[in-house]
């Protein structure tokens, strides 16, 4: 069935000779997606099950508190569709540069999955990898291979099921492109994955979904990239799920370079057992408009969760923020920390959230601060909170919004340094302490380079 995933025949330059195959929204695209990649009986009925949740829901309302900031009418909710197209390349340098920029050398990573236009690519890992049971894969052929396995994760999430909201229901029915990862008990991965999710001029609507599972002992780290060469408006409604079970390292690095045209949504959740250690470094770079909802679940005592976000639109750009970090059980530990840089016109939310359950009570500690340094016109809301049900927790909450001090900016140009120059250094010094947590001194660089670039746009 391997021929079945490339539906039109592509040039190593992964650009279209002809035109790919559009089907509208509805039950008639979940069948033909199912029929493309001959999926098993259970996810065919899923997709359709997933497909009446959304035809019976109504978009999010404006006068929902998660969306109160956040305006869907800019979304081409009208225009979406699935397309059937991708691209097989003979070598991963065969990727449009402003593509490739976003990967680290192979040398560096323990294996790299790219999908172009929802299906996959370029595949490598490395055979020392392999060998321990370690599964880095097209979540399609996944499927055929670990079917079982995917079945008891699918989708079990509180934001990550079908219906919490109409964005996830439509990812439920019609998900086309994914990425899998399985790590076996005890399996330590030093290296990151990477993947890179991709749509060019014919791309369409985004419908990637993400699934790891980490079993208990094990260590793994991913680096996930998502970029576009959209000519039109665009929707992308992503889902990506996390379990990291009893003892298990994690890491999850979220970066997003998605065109101007694209109009996101991405569910991300993650389920955190007992004795685990989750780390979570969130980027936002590009969009018209992004609407994101991070939530960990520390399910189990010695759950830990520490979160790093940041983001610097600029122009017309809006990112949406909404964070949750839910304490479920006593000595637990969650710390998150949000900075986001704004210029031009450009707009964010950040909506965050602890919530400690009544039998979280006793060592559980939680910590939120967001952080947004404004440039130009441009303007943040800050909303931290939180919800305490249980006792003998400690807990903190904080969100600061501001201007450039004009004495730091005044102190560097009194040296010599154009305002740009002295912008941007200070800029790099509020963003550095989520930058380095990015795994990879190869990537580290290339973000804060981009960071100065935006600077002389």
């Amino acid at each position: 069935m391997a021929e079945r995933y490339n539906t039109t025949s592509m040039p190593a330059t992964s650009t279209a000779t002809g035109e790919p195959t559009s089907l509208p929204l509805g039950a008639e695209a979940a069948d033909a997606i199912a029929d493309l990649h001959n999926e098993p009986d259970w996810m065919r009925e899923a997709r359709l099950d997933a497909w009446a949740t959304y035809a019976a829901m109504d978009f999010p309302r404006k006068d929902e508190e998660a969306w109160r900031r956040t305006d869907l009418s800019r979304y081409p909710l009208d225009d979406m569709r699935v397309l059937f197209s991708g691209a097989k390349l003979n070598s991963i340098e065969y990727l449009p540069p402003c593509w490739n920029y976003t990967l680290a050398p192979a040398t560096l990573v323990s294996g790299v999955l790219v999908h172009c236009n929802s299906a996959r690519t370029h595949t490598t890992m490395r055979p020392e990898i392999a060998a321990q049971g370690v599964v880095f894969e097209d979540l399609h052929r996944a499927l055929h291979t670990h079917g079982d396995l995917i079945r008891r994760h699918w989708m079990q999430g509180t934001t990550t099921r079908p219906d919490f909201n109409k964005f996830t229901a439509l990812n439920a029915a019609l998900w086309h492109g994914g990425t899998f990862i399985h790590v076996p008990a005890g399996v330590n991965v030093a290296r990151p994955f990477q993947s890179l999710i991709s749509y060019d001029v014919d791309g369409g609507t985004g419908l990637h979904h993400t699934l790891v599972v980490a079993e208990a002992g094990s260590r793994v780290t991913l680096i996930q990239d998502r970029v576009s060469q959209d000519l039109r408006d665009e929707v992308n409604a992503e889902v990506v799920e996390i379990y990291a079970e009893a003892g298990a390292r994690v890491r999850y690095v979220s970066l997003q370079h998605w065109g101007h045209h694209r109009y996101s949504v991405s569910v991300q959740e993650a389920q955190v057992a007992q004795n685990t250690n989750m780390v979570w470094v969130a980027g936002s770079m590009g969009g018209g408009m992004t609407k994101e909802f991070l939530r960990t679940n520390l399910n189990a005592t010695q759950a830990r969760s520490t979160m790093a976000g940041f983001s610097f639109p600029f122009d017309h750009q809006h990112v949406d923020q909404s964070t949750y970090q839910h304490h479920k059980a006593p000595n637990t530990y969650s710390d998150l920390l949000f900075r986001n840089v704004l210029r031009d016109r450009a707009r964010t939310v950040f909506y965050g959230m602890i919530r400690i359950e009544t039998e979280a009570g006793g060592g559980t500690e939680g910590y939120q601060v967001n952080n947004n340094l404004l440039l130009d016109d441009a303007r943040a809301h800050a909303i931290p909170g939180l919800e305490i049900s249980a006792n003998d927790v400690r807990c903190s909450h904080g969100a600061t919004v501001s201007h450039i001090d004009p004495e730091e900016l005044f102190y560097l140009q009194a040296r010599g340094l154009p305002k740009p120059d002295a912008e941007s250094l200070i800029v790099q010094g509020f963003i550095r302490p989520i930058i380095e947590r990015v795994p990879l001194a190869h990537m580290r660089g290339r973000l804060e380079e981009e960071i100065a670039e935006r600077f002389w746009r």
